[in-house]
């Protein structure tokens, strides 16, 4: 059974009944009773006001007081600090702390996903960033150096990139010079993109900056060595960040087009 009733705890208010998606708890005799059909939403152990209700197969220990946004973050501040993201392309040489970098996962770990799913692999590199950098490089020269008919279609905006490097490695359009490079692995390209929208919202509050690299996503996905260094298995790579302290800082937020805004 997926979910647990504490039937010392319980006083059969039914608001983990009313909020199931599943349908999966009625109360009887008094009781919430479970039925069968879990999806692992959690919403029975978030709802219930006696900590009645658990789901051992879950990560309880995680589990604390909510804190709502509309009770924690003044909206209009947060609107503010959105505008005021910017895409890092230059960092500090400063290592992400370890603190830093586990409120990083933990926003992208407790993002939504479809159905449930919670089908992310989140994949941080930063101690052996030099290394991928190698067998990022080495591969695309070696896909490069193909007979053009055989080169990946992919590759071709690469091979700009990869005289750059050779001639200057002050000029890596892959990978800047953070210090960390983020990859997010899931079967569903929403589901990647919002954790990573989560996690630099956490990394900008925690000091952080990143930039999306499509780019560097794509080579690592196309290099098989590159896949198998950061562990990444039959999923699809999604989302690439790179991570670091900002070696720039802005003064104001950037203007933006007009709205494109439909209301009714």
């Amino acid at each position: 059974m997926l979910i647990e009733v504490d039937e010392g705890r319980c006083v059969g208010c039914g608001r983990c009944a009313a909020d199931c998606v599943g349908s999966n708890l009625r109360v009887e005799a008094g009781v919430a009773r479970v039925r069968g059909r879990c999806i692992l939403c959690g919403h029975c152990v978030a709802v219930c006001p006696e900590e009645a209700v658990s789901i051992p197969c879950l990560d309880m220990a995680d589990v604390e007081p909510a804190a709502p946004a509309a009770e924690t973050i003044d909206a209009a501040a947060l609107l503010r600090a959105v505008k005021s993201r910017r895409s890092v392309r230059d960092y500090l040489p400063r290592r992400v702390g370890d603190e830093a970098l586990s409120l990083v996962l933990e926003a992208g770990r407790y993002t939504a996903t479809a159905k449930n799913a919670q089908g992310c692999r989140f994949v941080v590199v930063q101690d052996g960033l030099g290394e991928l950098k190698r067998i990022v490089w080495d591969g695309i020269d070696g896909l490069l150096a193909l007979p053009e008919g055989e080169q990946p279609r992919w590759t071709g905006p690469y091979r700009a990139f990869a005289r750059d490097v050779r001639r200057d490695p002050g000029r890596d359009f892959l990978f800047r010079n953070a210090p960390a490079a983020l990859f997010v692995a899931a079967e569903r390209a929403d589901d990647a993109g919002l954790a990573a929208q989560n996690m630099e919202l956490v990394a900008a509050a925690a000091g952080l900056g990143a930039l999306y690299n499509g780019y560097l996503c794509r080579a690592v996905e196309g290099i098989a060595q590159a896949r198998e260094f950061i562990g990444a298995d039959e999923r699809p790579l999604q989302v690439c960040m790179l991570l670091g302290h900002p070696a720039v800082s802005y003064a104001r937020t950037a203007p933006r087009k007009p709205g494109d805004f439909v209301v009714r």
